[in-house]
């Protein structure tokens, strides 16, 4: 009974993996409980490969996540171009208590004929025209504000292009794990057909007087925990299916099925070496480069501040009134400069909280290189484990199928307890359960691999 407790709890632990690593990589939600038996659906078939296919084309959260990396790529844009200027188109109408010049006087309207009297005043006016003004310097504020839109928008790429890698990770190790959990309830429908079997045979040789009432008992209590092994299993399953189909973007309730794993096992196409050579590339540490260059950009912003700022603007404008004929014209252009001399000081402290996020911006830098080439590490490791763990359990399946095929014929010919015979067909089982994990360990494993280095290094 103790080992095949031990086929519940390796299910549970693949569950907790698989929906920790679902849970980290996208904000999908998690599924709902199994279709209800009124529903007539046609199950979802899947493959491995069409599961991590479909994950990728329609995930809500990289979808999401896509429409952010155009959004700030148009915003990028947006930013370069406020460069050019800005020419707007201007109108207005008033009404005043006293009639008011049309137009700014000017020596040709001082000296025209009539004076004062004949020059354009009315109380109703109206101004249209247009307005342009273009920065020319702004201390280095305007250059580093594009920089720093177009670094967002290269950091929300690499973003995506991260999780991309994460939510292929996510789909291996779900369908790993719901073909694993497969693999333990077919073990487990195995057990309880053996027991089966076992009982009646019991049934019968208690009634003849040849098996103690005791040996029966221990096969049905063993029979009776097998069961609900199977159906927590069944539980687990439908779970893990829904996250798969949520992550797919489909109805976490309907009916799902899955293909066995490839039987060819995943293998390491470069060295690790290489690997550990290459990290600098990934996404994860991009975006934490692109950060400390997004703070040098703020610091160079900050000391512009001190910096005069030089802007060009001007104007055509038409002015028009009831009292006369035609629409006067005027128009103007003008250079203006703006010297900072006094702010309270507040300059000095947004420069000195400016070199202090780019200090924690270098520090954050090497702490993801870090972060990454242990991920790496671990993850490399785990990959040679896993290979080790299929071999045993290869051997333990082996082992166990003969063991359980020997205690059976001594229980037949007497020589051999009930005990042994349970024990023997626990440890069969288990060993199946056991072979069907450490194949999906392994291509979550490689997976893993291949997310961490953002490309197929395990194949």
């Amino acid at each position: 009974m103790r080992h095949t407790r031990l086929l519940l709890t390796a299910a549970c632990l693949l569950i907790l993996v698989s929906t920790a690593a679902a849970h980290g990589g996208s904000s999908t939600p998690p599924g709902t409980a199994a279709t209800a038996p009124h529903q007539n659906i046609t199950p979802i078939h899947l493959s491995l490969e069409t599961a991590v296919s479909r994950a990728l084309e329609a995930n809500p959260a990289l979808q999401a996540l896509h429409h952010r990396s155009a959004a700030a790529t148009k915003t990028a844009k947006a930013v370069s171009r406020t460069r050019w200027g800005t020419i707007d188109a201007v109108a207005s109408y008033s009404r005043d208590n006293d009639d008011w010049i049309l137009r700014p006087m000017s020596k040709e309207l001082v000296l025209g004929a009539g004076g004062f009297g004949n020059m354009p005043w009315d109380r109703n006016q109206v101004h249209y025209g247009v307005l342009l003004q273009v920065p020319l310097y702004l201390g280095g504020k305007l250059k580093n504000g594009i920089k720093i839109a177009q670094l967002q928008s290269e950091q929300t790429a690499a973003l995506f292009t991260g999780t991309r890698w994460q939510i292929r990770f996510n789909a291996t190790s779900l369908y790993t794990t719901t073909q694993s959990l497969d693999a333990i309830h077919a073990a487990l429908d195995e057990l309880i057909a053996s027991l089966e079997k076992t009982k009646e045979r019991l049934d019968i040789m208690v009634r003849a007087g040849k098996r103690p009432e005791v040996d029966r008992l221990k096969v049905l209590e063993q029979y009776q925990d097998a069961i609900a092994q199977r159906d927590s299993v069944a539980a687990n399953r439908v779970k893990v299916a829904s996250l798969l189909l949520a992550l797919m973007n489909e109805d976490p309730s309907r009916q799902l099925e899955v293909d066995p794993l490839p039987e060819r096992r995943p293998i390491l196409s470069e060295p690790a070496s290489q690997l550990f050579s290459e990290l600098d590339h990934v996404s994860t540490i991009r975006r934490a480069r692109l950060a400390v260059e997004m703070a040098s950009s703020s610091v160079k912003i900050a000391r512009g501040e001190f910096l005069p700022k030089v802007v060009a603007s001007g104007n055509y404008m038409q002015n028009d009134a009831p009292s006369i004929g035609n629409a006067l014209d005027t128009w103007e252009f003008s250079v203006g400069v703006k010297l900072p001399l006094f702010a309270g000081g507040s300059r000095f402290e947004r420069l000195g909280a400016a070199k202090e996020n780019r200090h924690a911006a270098l520090m954050n830098l090497e702490n993801t290189r870090l972060q990454v080439k242990a991920r790496l590490r671990d993850a490399l490791a785990r990959f040679q484990s896993a290979q080790s763990e299929f071999k045993a359990a290869q051997a333990r399946v082996a082992a166990g199928t003969e063991a359980a095929r020997i205690e059976q014929i001594r229980y037949k010919t007497g020589a051999g307890t009930i005990e042994d015979l349970l024990r023997a067909d626990a440890r069969s089982e288990e060993a199946k359960a056991s072979l069907a994990r450490a194949r999906a360990s392994i291509w979550q494993a490689a997976e893993s691999i291949n997310a961490i280095v953002e490309k197929e290094a395990v194949k």
